[in-house]
């Protein structure tokens, strides 16, 4: 916070935005928040204090309390139209990080560490970014920082507590100094895993360009022969990676039903001609592509309904960010896939997409009052006065 308000200072920018969770998880909480505050106050820093509210878990604790603490942080910084949060991950931070991935069995992708700038990571804030400034300078650079401007902070207890696997890495740390690994020599190591991963990224990102033609009604249609020529590990990541955004999946599909389906991609009179994996559908077509589009079963058994109200935008699907501007009347509206009737029920005004119209039309999301359709916003189709809008940010993802 002192750093950025100090840079903000020297360069005559608006002072930063400051923000503190509240996680409720032990006593005390409420008043550290309070004393963060009134060190912003005192350095002129805006700052707001964002409460986790709700039932708290017993298990994964700081798993859940991450996501809670982004998702009130996006919330809150979309609001007040900031697009950028930084973070004071460190080092240390990213050393840990390394070991807690080996520990894990993580491939490249989860020992490459973090990286000074990614995406935010709640899927609804697509437009937001997460930078870490602090990534290469140790932990006891930031206390000495404070030290040298007589600024007092606050510890979290919860660094100390050894029943977290984090902690329980941390505590190591001096051994492994004793023995030549030290924090600065691990996290180079994240990083020289990272520029290969990056090296790799980009030629995954190339291939999808050169082989893949995407719609914003969700499926893509692939030039397989593109993937026969291409190295093996840059293929796979391809496949995987779009049937991830395709299949609004949280996590890659498994590496065996990928390369099953990388071999299949390679086979060209291969059986059958269709298969299902990571929530996707693939065809293969008469002109040599394969399409991949959403499997409409899969949807309809994890992509559960959910009101929408006027001025909200929601996630569905982890596929379509959805925009309810505008909702005359008072009965509730409800969002869910369109399905065969929802497809009948927008009729012939609708906009079908070019491809297998009416089933990748069902996998669409629409709106629905008292079991009526009342929109259908990818496909044009609107009734009621609704101004509703629906975005693809599975592209995003690619």
């Amino acid at each position: 916070m002192f750093l950025a308000a100090d840079w903000a200072k020297r360069h005559r920018a608006p002072a930063p935005l400051a923000i503190t969770i509240d996680h409720g998880l032990r006593a005390g909480s409420a008043k550290e928040a309070a004393t963060v505050a009134s060190w912003a106050r005192a350095n002129a820093v805006p700052h707001k204090t964002l409460t986790w509210e709700g039932k708290k878990p017993t298990q994964n604790i700081q798993a859940a309390a991450r996501e809670a603490r982004y998702r009130l942080i996006g919330d809150h910084m979309r609001s007040k139209g900031v697009n950028v949060l930084l973070t004071g991950h460190t080092e240390d931070d990213q050393a840990e990080t390394f070991l807690l991935r080996v520990a894990r069995g993580s491939g490249l992708d989860g020992l490459s560490g973090m990286t000074p700038v990614a995406p935010f990571p709640i899927a609804e804030h697509t437009d937001l970014k997460l930078a870490r400034p602090l990534l290469t300078f140790a932990h006891d650079r930031l206390i000495a920082t404070l030290t040298a401007r007589n600024q007092d902070w606050i510890a979290d207890p919860s660094n100390e507590n050894d029943r977290f696997a984090r902690v329980q890495i941390r505590n190591l740390m001096p051994a492994l100094d004793e023995a030549g690994v030290t924090r600065a020599r691990i996290a180079a190591a994240a990083t020289h895993l990272r520029r290969a991963r990056e090296a790799i990224d980009t030629a995954v990102a190339a291939l999808i360009a050169a082989a893949v033609e995407l719609s914003p009604c969700g499926y893509a249609l692939v030039s397989t022969w593109r993937f026969k020529e291409a190295p093996s590990e840059i293929a796979l990541r391809a496949i995987s990676r779009l049937v991830e955004a395709l299949g609004g999946g949280e996590y890659p599909p498994r590496f065996e039903q990928t390369e099953a389906a990388l071999l299949w991609f390679k086979t060209r009179d291969a059986v059958p001609r269709g298969r299902t994996f990571g929530g996707c559908r693939l065809e293969r077509r008469t002109d040599g592509r394969v399409l991949i589009a959403r499997e409409e079963a899969a949807l309809a058994r994890y992509a559960t309904p959910e009101p929408l109200k006027p001025g909200q935008t929601v996630l569905w699907d982890r596929r379509y960010l959805i925009t309810l501007s505008q909702a005359p009347g008072t009965a509730a509206l409800q969002l869910r896939h369109l399905g065969t009737a929802g497809v009948k029920a927008a009729g012939k005004s609708a906009a079908l997409p070019p491809v297998e119209p009416h089933l990748i039309a069902a996998t669409t999301p629409g709106l629905w009052r008292a079991g009526r359709l009342v929109a259908a916003p990818l496909l044009g189709f609107h009734t009621d006065g609704l101004a509703v809008s629906a975005r693809f940010v599975g592209l995003s993802r690619l």
